[in-house]
């Protein structure tokens, strides 16, 4: 299989590399702004320096390679709401217009978020709730959804959509919640704070652990009926479980025999998304995807990843 991965050099992307590339029969093109220094090693993998907002510069990349499929991976979860639609939704469309006029059989896997759901209320979210961002980065990912289904009506492209909930693993930065909350952990241990600061412990998220997502993801994209039972369709990728953050500090706390004190905001934020929970029957059913690491395997791995890095 010839497979085309954009933003390979993220953090799902580095994921998705390192768990394809013991794969031999799997020819991957890895597409990255920048070019790791030090890309993973091993497999049949080529990097190549690309912008999904250079439309020309895409068309010959795709026409060259002529992909059996292509995870999409490419975009941005922070930024000004110009540089969000810019990337997530016109790097999106360059793609997709470029699919459809040089390999309009190419499978697709279209990565969105569980921020398009922003908070529907404490039961699980199906595919079928209703879209009501609420943050910007959720209203792009809701723009990008709705053009990548407008293609697939009009123009008969072979896409489905994964909309992966929170992100966890090993390598995750300290703008995520997770990775901030390791990467204090470990100042904690090398004595350079007493305390861990966040914003709130009560809110709930649905944690799932990267190495289980880009599982996920192989599952769709190939699916022997990928056409039948994946295309025009979004599929959620997440637990299935509800977890506050209070838990995560107390999980951590019995991995290490350690109490944290957390210092909280003298002033406590308004909690927009009190909790979010996955319904991931839908995968379940057309792959038998179900996801293997507990959040203490996931912790346990971060911390030990944090701790070799530093």
């Amino acid at each position: 299989m010839k497979l085309l991965v954009t933003g390979a050099s993220g953090f799902t992307g580095t994921a998705l590399i390192r768990f394809l590339a013991p794969d031999k029969d799997i020819q991957i093109t890895s597409l990255a702004r920048n070019v790791p220094s030090r890309p993973y090693p091993g497999g049949d993998i080529t990097w190549v320096a690309a912008d999904l907002l250079n439309r020309d510069r895409i068309f010959t990349l795709v026409s060259s390679v002529k992909p059996d499929a292509i995870i999409h991976l490419a975009g941005l979860n922070r930024g000004s709401a110009a540089d969000l639609f810019m990337t997530n939704v016109c790097g999106t469309q360059h793609l997709i217009e470029v699919i459809s006029s040089t390999n309009p059989d190419c499978r697709v896997l279209i990565t969105s978020s569980s921020a398009v759901y922003g908070y529907p209320g404490s039961s699980p979210i199906t595919e079928e709730s209703p879209f009501q961002p609420l943050t910007e980065y959720g209203a792009a990912k809701a723009a990008q959804d709705n053009l990548a289904l407008m293609h697939y009506r009009e123009r008969g492209i072979n896409l489905t959509i994964a909309r992966p909930f929170n992100l966890t693993g090993p390598g995750q930065a300290d703008t995520f919640l997770c990775g901030k909350i390791i990467r204090q952990i470990v100042e904690f241990e090398q004595g350079k704070r007493d305390s861990l600061d966040l914003l709130e412990t009560q809110s709930a998220r649905d944690f799932i652990d990267v190495r289980d997502v880009v599982r996920a993801y192989w599952a769709l994209v190939t699916h022997p009926r990928f056409e039948e039972d994946c295309t025009g369709k979004a599929f959620n990728i997440g637990s299935g479980r509800s977890c506050p953050i209070s838990e995560v500090i107390a999980t951590l706390e019995k991995i290490t025999g350690v109490k944290y004190p957390v210092n909280l905001p003298t002033d406590p934020q308004q909690i927009t998304i009190p909790s979010q929970q996955s319904d991931i029957s839908r995968i379940y059913n057309v792959t038998a995807w179900k996801p293997e690491i507990p959040l203490k395997k996931t912790l346990q791995d971060m911390l030990e990843a944090e701790r070799a890095r530093i």
